[in-house]
């Protein structure tokens, strides 16, 4: 769970954060740019720009998947990625001459409160606040594995057998005694002379 009060208290999902939903405003219109006659007839041109326009979402979904499993050191490299990415597609288009001076300021302006949230959500996950919060979701988490766990087995199918932690398909068999392991061990290896 991420999240405070400035970035959507409670956060359970990725699509939920500021900061992504401001670097998906950016992406649609990018994409609503593509659609314009010019550049939707540049077929390059369009794929290469609604692929930059793509990443920076696509790159904070990929950040929050690698801090809940790896830590805020991992998350951390991603930053770089959405700001290049947000970037990169506003350049391209001024590049080509493709917007009017008009829509420009409107994409700058978007790609500017895309970096103000990214930079946002970075300082927050930086925060004693993110730590605390990150603290208490995990306790939660652990205290409610049994009530989970139960719901789990409810929805069980009748004829479906309970899982094993046990990755050992044989767990559920006899212990094999020493002679019975050195009696296969020996039979192996005869086997194997036998067949030279």
């Amino acid at each position: 769970m991420l999240g405070n009060a400035s970035h959507g208290e409670g956060v359970k999902r990725f699509t939920d954060l500021r900061a992504w939903q401001a670097c998906d405003a950016v992406r649609r219109a990018i994409y609503l740019l593509c659609d314009s006659d010019q550049i939707a007839r540049d077929f390059g041109r369009r794929k290469q720009l609604e692929e930059s326009a793509s990443r920076p979402t696509a790159h904070i979904a990929e950040g929050i998947r690698t801090l809940q499993s790896s830590g805020l050191r991992a998350f951390l490299r991603y930053r770089a990625l959405v700001v290049d990415g947000i970037a990169e597609s506003p350049a391209r288009l001024r590049r080509q001459k493709y917007i009017t001076e008009e829509r420009r300021l409107e994409l700058d302006k978007l790609a500017e409160a895309a970096l103000e949230e990214v930079t946002g959500l970075m300082e927050y996950l930086q925060s004693p606040e993110a730590l605390r919060n990150a603290r208490r979701a995990r306790e939660r988490q652990i205290a409610s594995r049994p009530e989970r766990q139960a719901r789990n087995i409810e929805r069980r199918a009748p004829n479906e057998e309970p899982r094993t932690p046990n990755k050992n398909a044989n767990s559920n068999k006899e212990p094999r005694t020493e002679l019975e392991t050195e009696d296969e061990l020996r039979s192996g290896e005869l086997r194997r002379v036998n067949s030279r």
